[in-house]
């Protein structure tokens, strides 16, 4: 069902942008109303992808062919494709989150963290939705090995995975500023979520480079998010205002994921069939060794560099924060990593991050094993 596949991509896309403009929201505006466009945005999503999947599924079970039946997976006596039983899923999750969430501010405040019960609810509830498209998308990628649509499969499998990527790094944002990337907890960060998705669509993707191509889809998208927002008025509402703002927060330039991801793609082709172990260890090595390659030169040039800017909307502060209180300095300061015997500290944070790469990346290899087996 192309339409459903289509629907659904589109649907993932609305919520990760969704996602983006009310992070963007909450740094320029505050929390002004649960019936903020970003707030519909998602929801209509959300719901757009529910409704569809809730039609395929009556649609299979009650009027489908044996050949339809065949390909969906059993739940309660319904069938419908993998891919749709976890996206409806996600909509409840996304449903069951709203109205939990406005009585949690209410109750607790405006606007007081972005991690608390409701929207990790909320959360879950998009990245269901996300990972029902990806389902979707990678059984059509497998499904159409060898036929003429083959190429346009596995990039639309590679888009699924650069949106899920993309809900992930706003899910990581708080350790991801570029004043936090000369310390060991961003990349430590990073390893622990970014090689589980790279390796898996590495190892399931029909691509020549298929993590390469999703991170490439996560740069883009965020990229445009950061051009596009910068361009919207707005204005705080909600004290206190220490940085005055008149247009939407735009997102820094995006993480170079496309570096490590392309060092994954080219390490596991070298290593396949050895030690799932040994593979994973190179591959987790690989993600943090690259990444802190480009990312930690790229951080000082967002921070000291000529980056305040539109292109690379460096010095960009949400309006709660001290105007100029991080500019041009590290978290913490970057003299506590070079120069003074603090360097062994983060030698051995770097240790654990690629250690957590490690298992993160064995996770990813079995993860991507199940992908590459998906045809329902």
């Amino acid at each position: 069902m192309p339409w459903l596949l289509y629907t659904l991509l589109l649907s993932a896309t609305g919520i990760v942008t969704g996602l983006m403009w009310d992070i963007s929201w909450h740094m320029s505006i505050g929390r002004d109303t649960f019936w903020s466009a970003p707030h519909m945005l998602e929801y209509v999503s959300g719901v757009t992808a529910g409704l569809s999947c809730g039609y395929v599924v009556l649609k299979t079970t009650f009027a489908g062919t044996p050949a339809e039946k065949g390909a969906t997976v059993s739940f309660w006596g319904f069938r419908g494709p993998l891919g749709a039983w976890i996206t409806i899923w996600g909509t409840f999750a996304m449903l069951v989150s709203a109205p939990f969430d406005d009585w949690w501010h209410n109750a607790y405040g405006l606007d007081v963290k972005i991690v608390s019960p409701p929207h990790m609810i909320l959360f879950l509830g998009m990245l269901g939705i996300v990972i029902g498209a990806l389902a979707l998308a990678v059984s059509a990628q497998n499904r159409s090995a060898g036929a003429p649509a083959a190429g346009r499969d596995a990039w639309l499998y590679a888009f699924a995975g650069g949106v899920l990527c993309l809900i992930f790094a706003n899910g990581t944002l708080e350790y991801s500023w570029p004043n936090a990337q000369h310390w060991p907890l961003f990349y430590g960060v990073w390893a622990l979520v970014f090689p589980l998705m790279l390796v898996g669509y590495a190892r399931a993707g029909r691509l020549r480079y298929p993590a390469a191509a999703a991170a490439l889809v996560f740069m883009v998208i965020w990229f445009t998010m950061g051009q596009i927002l910068r361009h919207v008025p707005a204005e705080p509402r909600l004290a206190p205002i220490w940085n005055p703002r008149t247009y939407m927060w735009p997102p820094y330039f995006p993480v170079l994921l496309v570096a490590p991801a392309l060092g994954i793609d080219l390490v596991r082709k070298r290593l396949e069939g050895r030690n799932p172990w040994l593979i994973a260890l190179a591959l987790g090595a690989t993600f943090v060794l690259v990444l802190a390659a480009v990312q930690f030169p790229f951080a000082t040039f967002m921070v000291k560099g000529p980056s305040h800017n539109w292109l690379f909307n460096a010095g960009e502060w949400p309006y709660f924060s001290r105007a100029g209180r991080w500019d041009n300095d590290f978290w913490p300061n970057e003299r506590g990593v070079i120069g003074n015997p603090r360097v062994a500290t983060f030698a051995a944070g770097m240790l654990v991050a690629i250690a957590v790469g490690t298992l993160s990346s064995r996770v990813g290899l079995a993860w991507g094993g199940w992908m590459a087996r998906v045809r329902r």
